[in-house]
């Protein structure tokens, strides 16, 4: 009896050191199995993938991982759906997500050098390299757009150099590049949400970037982005790009397409096609026919014109 009990020990004891001695030769990886480990060297190691998909070039080493793509691109099944909205989803981690920041306002992952917050781990990270590190490790081969997030240079070369909106609307015909605009939409358009409210005024948005940027510019006048180059200041990043583009580099990149016209803004473009090419007029008079490219225009007219007859 003694000797079974020392043999039982004995197999568990070798059970338990198979189970615990698995290590990857070429990193610190270790497993459990022996399965697992083959599988995280023929994933991370060599590559392999032994799930393909038969429609298109998708590989996977996980089934399941294939299936939600089979389902997810090829067939258009969204099996999860939300409780709260019509939000649909082919993927639970999707509608998790989803939930998490349209519906509990859930963003776990803190920045420590600035307010920002998010929903995924991967994001905060994207953020650090982006604002505080200054690394875009990806760059786009078409034009000089780069990134330090893979699946940012994806969204960009689909929408800007292909024009592929994958994110729709189940509720209209809306379509996006990008998941988080497809929530923005339905938060305003459909739920009309808008969560960040002003305390200063009745001004509304559904994100907290645009009401800081509100206060910021409409109550406190500070102008965060300031030029090296000369006294400029502007509220928006974007603001000084452009300022910097035409006014000490004159780079131009929208260009008319009826003449030779080009502009530092797209809506200059717009403005000059509406005006020279095609005659409309943005700005009327309420009380003639005038019209003019610009607002400042008609608000001359009407103190010059129609305020000076009283």
């Amino acid at each position: 009896m003694l000797e079974e009990v020392s043999t039982n020990e004995n197999c568990v004891e070798s059970i338990q050191r198979e189970r615990n001695h698995h290590k990857c030769t070429r990193c610190p990886y270790e497993a459990t199995f022996k399965s697992m480990l083959d599988r995280h060297i023929n994933n991370v190691h060599l590559g392999i993938k032994n799930h393909k998909c038969t429609l298109c070039a998708y590989q996977t080493d996980r089934k399941y991982h294939l299936i939600d793509h089979m389902n997810c691109k090829h067939l258009g099944i969204k099996k999860y759906k939300c409780n709260q909205c019509e939000f649909r989803s082919s993927q639970k981690i999707t509608l998790t997500k989803h939930i998490n920041i349209v519906h509990l306002g859930i963003r776990n992952y803190k920045c420590s050098q600035c307010d920002y917050q998010t929903a995924e781990k991967n994001e905060l990270q994207t953020h650090l390299d982006d604002v505080h590190l200054g690394i875009k490790k990806h760059r786009c081969s078409t034009c000089d757009y780069q990134t330090s997030e893979k699946r940012a240079l994806k969204v960009h070369i689909d929408s800007v150099h292909l024009g592929i909106k994958n994110h729709k609307c189940n509720q209209c015909d809306y379509r996006a590049y990008q998941m988080n605009a497809l929530m923005k939409h339905v938060n305003v358009v459909h739920l009309g949400k808008k969560d960040h409210k002003c305390n200063r005024c009745d001004f509304q948005t559904t994100r907290k970037s645009t009401l800081e940027l509100h206060i910021d510019n409409v109550h406190l006048g500070i102008k965060k982005h300031k030029c090296s180059r000369c006294d400029y200041a502007a509220y928006q990043k974007k603001n000084l790009t452009i300022h910097v583009n035409s006014v000490h580099q004159n780079i131009k990149n929208f260009n008319c397409s009826y003449c030779d016209y080009q502009a530092c803004r797209k809506s200059c473009v717009t403005r000059h096609i509406n005006n020279v090419h095609l005659g409309i007029k943005e700005h009327t008079c309420s009380q003639c026919n005038y019209g003019a490219t610009k607002k400042r225009f008609v608000e001359k007219h009407m103190k010059n014109v129609h305020l000076s007859m009283k």
